[in-house]
């Protein structure tokens, strides 16, 4: 039996999480093509949980977080007689399986972790590559870009190593909420480009606030975990005024605004892969993202890019230039393909 590690369904649906849950919904649909038996295994406290119809879901264990992760779940692993496929980057110490590691930003990014539990995070995070490298069967990545990481920094075979990716689907069953333009209408006064943004060194969030220092005839709304004060005493609201820090909004209004924005802006350093530009990408907007790590391997031609270390972008001149439908794009990256290729892998080496 191959049981599947799901702390991830009692945690805040983020970039990974999301990965997990859609790609389970998928395998669901398809499993029985092949001669796998899979288990969902999820902690009590479980709040996020996929509806499946065919692989079954299990609540096992009281505890918490990691140590559920590294108790609870590495028990049922041994007393089953089964194998984990773990699909955030963690699995249990004690009985290492199939993973899935997103990207290596633990290791190639040093500078990012400065807080004491960003530390601990690093450390416990490069344990798991290890285990990986010499136990796992398989290793699964989001883009050609980490797996190369994996080679080059350390000497893993490439043959050990699957691509797969993410993808949009998931934003289909989103419904579109204009509440925003009702009951803030001074957002809407000019045209304005998005950004999700957070306090992570990777997002760039800085490359925002300076461009909308030299676009003033634009506004500039941030939805997420972040504001002016974050950022020191080099910026004030008088200073921004055409920027707006919306907080966390809903998955309906992020739809809106994308649908409606005159591009979105994703100015990361370092990303595993990045969903929120496909998401725009697959409601029709304009994305403007940076030419590095994974991001010109997963946007091809689609995308206006910047370089995230350049502050003076002029915006018109960078959306005067022509870029390929992202119809190709889309058609690409979907959860549905991962799902068939990561059970044919499975397949292949376990049953």
């Amino acid at each position: 039996m191959i049981a599947i590690n799901g702390q991830f369904t009692a945690r805040k649906m983020t970039g990974q999480e999301r990965f997990a849950f859609e790609l389970l919904l998928e395998m669901d649909k398809i499993v029985r093509d092949f001669p796998l038996q899979l288990r969902l295994i999820i902690p009590r406290n479980a709040i996020n949980i996929p509806m499946l119809h065919n692989i079954e879901i299990e609540k096992y264990g009281a505890a918490k977080g990691a140590l559920w992760e590294q108790t609870y779940f590495a028990y049922y692993l041994f007393r089953h007689k089964a194998i984990s496929l773990n699909l955030c980057s963690v699995m249990p110490i004690l009985k290492p399986g199939f993973i899935c590691i997103h990207d290596l930003s633990y290791k190639v990014n040093p500078t990012y972790f400065k807080t004491t539990y960003a530390r601990i995070s690093q450390v416990w995070h490069k344990l798991q590559y290890l285990l990986a490298w010499y136990f796992s069967p398989i290793i699964y990545t989001v883009s050609k870009y980490s797996k190369s990481q994996m080679v080059d920094i350390y000497c893993v075979d490439p043959q050990r190593i699957i691509v797969i990716g993410n993808g949009w689907e998931h934003f289909e069953r989103v419904e579109e909420d204009c509440i925003l333009k009702k009951i803030e209408p001074d957002l809407f006064t000019k045209p304005y480009f998005l950004c999700l943004g957070s306090l992570a060194p990777n997002k760039n969030i800085n490359w925002v606030l300076e461009v909308a220092k030299i676009h003033p005839q634009y506004n500039f709304l941030i939805a997420g975990k972040s504001s002016l004060r974050a950022y020191g005493t080099d910026y004030n609201e008088c200073d921004l005024p055409n920027v707006k820090f919306l907080g966390y909004i809903s998955d309906g209004e992020i739809k809106f605004l994308m649908k409606n924005c005159k591009a979105f802006i994703f100015p990361s350093f370092f990303e595993g892969f990045g969903i929120p530009p496909l998401e725009a990408l697959s409601v029709g907007a304009k994305i403007i993202v940076s030419n590095s790590s994974c991001l010109p391997e997963i946007f091809g031609n689609s995308a206006y890019y910047i370089d995230p270390n350049k502050i003076c972008t002029d915006l018109d001149e960078l959306l005067s230039k022509s870029v390929e439908s992202g119809e190709m794009i889309l058609q690409k990256y979907r959860f549905s393909i991962f799902a068939r290729q990561v059970l044919e892998s499975l397949d292949k080496n376990y049953v």
